[in-house]
């Protein structure tokens, strides 16, 4: 009987489909993982919900599913599954390792006009080099920097040699790459194999016609754009991602500013770390927020010597009633920040397109939570309908869930305004990377003791540092300013959240 496996409900709209990780033919079992899917803040794999042998894979990498897609249809009769042997016989697997595949190394565009020189190879005729290897070093009046492999494979020839100018597009080198590392066996046509000659070179770039067609009007080289389709083929969501993050082509994804492995082990011996999924992420977007978003941070200290003692008040009280239960710094600053986006509702918007600004009627607020994994964001919902013991409660909650890796997409999705509470650790001001589509983010850090004049003598406050970074295409100087002294009015005399 064929059974259709769909992906389930998991709380959000779409995700992208990041790594398949059964092929055609495998056999598999109920729970057993078949793909990868990442949302922008998550990354999750989906089980089987049946057992059987895969007949078809209806999903590619890169693909964006929905909630009911059909991920992939398996065959679960007994007796299909005991006698599903493999179509692929040995001699044609023999064909496929005699496919090469010659790739060329080009200069890529750096943003530098005039020629840079040959200063160092790496390499030489023959050698196995790895994908992220260097190759050579090129040296302009600005910088040195390496020219790195994108593939696994051998040196075929090396046209250049030390001292010559190159400028971006020259081809200075052939590497050698297996084609049949990058074919399925259930993809193989044997009488298209029995034809092909033994050497291809073709720059081993994959992009259906239409997606070479704007390449050309675009004028992008299609070498320069790392694709995300299945074996890497060009998808016109990469195109469209080449040129957000390039800005008019201007390319340097296979250059690293000399500074590779290699580069580290001429001092000591080193360790090389995977960063996991979420840190993968985190960087992703870090650095895409970083890029697109003009930040501004202005910085205030707050006195919150009388909201303090109030909170060690409370929490006696509490511990007196046996209420399981804590309130800490953070949920005042919540409950305040809320007031605050409600009072100046200009920091609760999102910006579109750089032409119309979204205010939001709604008051959600994200918590930053360091954990094993990376750095999460959960949100609290709903603030103006909630009070400090709610927001108390429902944070340890979400940081219990954050820790465990029990969050679900849902949980972070719809915040409004990020808190980035650095309180527990020693430091002062810093600068919080907006969490986009939000506008502003603010940094606590740790409150100290310092001497306050009050128009006779000093006297010991405790101040909290605080830290607001805001997109200065949305917010002026001014208004964060106005904003921050808002909070610090609130944070001085909690009474004022009553008026």
């Amino acid at each position: 009987m064929n059974m259709k496996i769909k992906l389930p409900d998991i709380g959000i709209e779409e995700m992208k489909v990041t790594d398949i990780l059964v092929k055609k033919g495998d056999k598999i079992h109920k729970e057993d993982s078949i793909i990868v899917i990442e949302g922008e803040k998550t990354s999750m794999e989906i089980p089987s919900t049946e057992n059987g042998i895969i007949t078809n894979i209806k999903v590619s990498i890169g693909d964006i599913v929905h909630t009911g897609s059909i991920i992939l249809e398996l065959n679960n009769n007994i007796s299909t599954i005991n006698n599903y042997t493999n179509i692929i016989s040995d001699d044609v697997k023999d064909k496929i390792s005699d496919i090469y595949l010659i790739n060329k190394i080009i200069v890529p565009n750096i943003d530098y006009d005039g020629s840079m020189k040959i200063i160092k190879i790496f390499v030489k005729k023959g050698d196995k080099v790895y994908k992220n290897n260097p190759l050579v070093t090129l040296e302009n009046n600005k910088n040195n920097f390496n020219i790195i492999s994108l593939y696994d494979g051998f040196i075929k020839k090396i046209i250049i040699k030390i001292g010559d100018d190159v400028k971006s597009g020259d081809n200075i080198m052939l590497i050698s790459t297996i084609a049949s590392e990058n074919i399925k066996k259930d993809n193989i046509n044997v009488n298209s194999l029995l034809n092909i000659n033994n050497i291809i070179t073709n720059n081993s770039i994959h992009a259906s016609p239409s997606v070479r067609k704007i390449a050309r009007k675009l004028n992008i080289n299609l070498l320069n754009v790392i694709g995300s389709g299945n074996k890497k083929r060009i998808l016109k969501e990469d195109l469209l991602k080449y040129i957000s993050i390039n800005n008019n082509q201007k390319n340097i994804s296979n250059i690293s500013l000399s500074f590779t492995s290699d580069f580290f082990q001429k001092f000591g011996k080193i360790e090389q770390k995977e960063m996991n999924q979420i840190q993968k992420m985190s960087a992703k977007n870090l650095t895409k927020n970083w890029k697109n978003i003009p930040h501004v941070t202005q910085h205030i200290e707050a006195d919150i010597t009388v909201l303090e003692s109030f909170r060690i008040q409370k929490n006696n009280e509490l511990n007196k009633k046996n209420k399981n239960i804590k309130i800490t710094l953070l949920s005042f600053l919540i409950k305040i920040c809320a007031n605050a986006l409600k009072k100046y509702p200009i920091f609760n918007s999102s910006l579109l397109d750089n032409k119309k600004i979204i205010l939001k009627k709604y008051y959600n607020i994200g918590i930053a939570i360091n954990t094993d994994k990376g750095l999460l964001v959960p949100v609290i919902f709903d603030l103006m309908n909630k009070n400090i013991i709610d927001i108390s409660r429902e944070l340890v909650l979400l940081s219990n869930k954050a820790k465990s890796g029990k969050l679900i997409p849902s949980d972070m999705q719809g915040g409004c305004f990020t808190l980035s509470n650095l309180g527990n650790k020693t430091g002062s001001f810093f600068t919080p990377i907006i969490n986009s589509p939000e506008i502003a983010i603010l940094g606590i850090s740790q409150a100290n003791i310092k001497p306050f004049w009050n128009g006779k003598k000093f006297i010991p406050h405790l101040l909290l540092p605080l830290s607001l970074s805001y997109d200065h295409r949305v917010i002026n100087g001014v208004e964060a300013i106005i904003f921050l002294n808002y909070i610090c009015d609130l944070i001085s005399d909690i009474r004022n959240l009553l008026m």
